[in-house]
Order: structure tokens, then sequence, then C-alpha cells
């Protein structure tokens, strides 16, 4: 009998650390599922603040994309300005330069003007050679109007003072 005493005890006692342990796998099982949803809840809220990030990386590469094609095209802008500049300022030299020497030329072409008054032959001669020396014949006398260097009336000038009868009628003068 004492079997079977033992055995309703046993039971019970069997039945009670079976519910004990159904319990405590429900509870590590509850426990389980709680942190699995904690985990799935952060997870969630990293993945939303990533995406956030993305979002505002991506919105601010297309403004700096769209602020890059503002730049180039402004950029394309000033070239295309210091390019022209540099073509005015190159046709700026060019006509400083054709002033400049027409200014020398009108000056020696007055030098012989003077020489020519002054009825002094040789120096006349010499202003004269020199000129053609240094601005080619073609240049001064207007047979070439394109590589003329100054206006037709000094060509006209230059062309009396180069020719013998000037010094003819100036000396007769």
């Amino acid at each position: 009998m004492n079997n079977e005493q033992k055995n309703p005890d046993q039971k019970k006692q069997a039945s009670h650390f079976m519910a004990f342990y159904v319990v405590a796998l429900f509870s590590i099982a509850l426990v389980l599922i709680l942190l699995s949803y904690m985990t799935q809840v952060r997870a969630d809220d990293q993945v939303a603040h990533a995406e956030t990030q993305l979002q505002e990386q991506v919105s601010a590469t297309q403004g700096i994309q769209a602020k890059m094609g503002l730049l180039q095209e402004a950029n394309n802008e000033q070239a295309q300005k210091i390019a022209m500049l540099e073509q005015s300022a190159s046709e700026a030299e060019e006509a400083f330069e054709q002033l400049e020497k027409r200014s020398k030329a009108q000056a020696s072409l007055l030098k012989a003007c003077g020489h020519a008054l002054r009825e002094e032959k040789e120096q006349l001669a010499a202003e004269i050679e020199s000129m053609i020396r240094v601005y080619t014949l073609e240049a001064l006398d207007g047979s070439n109007p394109e590589k003329l260097i100054w206006s037709e009336e000094d060509a006209v000038i230059f062309n009396w003072l180069r020719t013998p009868e000037a010094e003819t009628e100036t000396n007769e003068s």
C-alpha cells in the first residue's frame, strides 16, 4: 500500500513538476518571443533611420549635382568670356602695334619732310632708305593697299619725297 500511496503522491509531484516544467518552457518561449519582437522593432527602427539617412544623402547628392551643373555652366560661360577677352586683348595688341608702327613711320615721314624743306638731300635720302629698310617699300608707297601702314595721303607724300622731281621742286621753291 505504501507503494500505492506513494504512487499518487509521486503522481501529484510529477504532475506539479510537469506543470512547472511546462510553465517554465512557456515562460522561456514567451521571453524569447518578446526578445525577438524587441530585436525586430529595434532593427526596423535602424532600417528606418538608415533609409532616412540614405534619402538625405541622395537629396544632398542631387543638390550637389545640380549645383555642380550650374557651376559647370558658369565655368563654361567664364571660359568663353575669357577666350573672347583674350581675343579682344590680342586684337587690341595688334591694333596698338599697328598704331605704334604707323606713328613711328609718320614721325620718320615728318623728319623726311623737314629734311626736304631744309633742302638736306643726303639726310632726306638716308631717312627714306631707313624707312624702306624698316617698313618695306610696299608698306610705305601704297603699291599694295593690304600692307599699307598709313593713310593714302601719307603714301602720296612719301612717294613725292622719294621721286627725283621732289628734289628739284624743293630747289625751285
